[in-house]
């Protein structure tokens, strides 16, 4: 999920198309599709005018992904991804994007992917949609 300022303005949830063999694998998968989207949304920007000075900061919850995206040599246990998955790390040394860690407690957009329970519902809708004043519902 992509914000500006406080709102959210794009976010993407879909089945992969291939089998990953780990949960690392999965995760870099996603991290190359977000970033695409935030390559994609850096030149949206730029095409009305304004410049990001700054990179990208993407936030991921599985740090084995964070470590394959920032160190290229290759390793025995990551040979079987794509090549076309490491354009992360691309745009990593470009400094268009940047990746830090988010706990999986305080990933927001579990609440458009996932299950959750109402404690964890309400955190994700105050963090993506945050309000002043919010109307309480009572449901007999």
């Amino acid at each position: 999920m992509f914000n500006i300022g406080l709102g959210p303005i794009s976010w993407s949830s879909k089945k992969q198309p291939t089998i990953s063999l780990s949960s690392t694998e999965a995760e870099y998968k996603e991290l190359c599709c977000a970033t695409c989207e935030a390559i994609w949304l850096r030149r949206i920007v730029e095409d009305v005018g304004e410049t990001q000075q700054a990179p990208t900061v993407i936030r991921c919850d599985n740090q084995s992904t964070i470590k394959l995206a920032n160190n290229p040599i290759y390793h025995a246990r990551t040979k079987h991804i794509e090549t076309q998955h490491h354009f992360v790390r691309e745009k990593l040394q470009s400094k268009e994007i940047d990746l830090s860690y988010c706990n999986t407690n305080e990933t927001v957009a579990d609440i458009f992917t996932k299950p959750l329970g109402k404690v964890r519902i309400i955190f994700a809708s105050h963090k993506t949609f945050p309000i002043k004043e919010r109307i309480n519902f009572h449901i007999p």
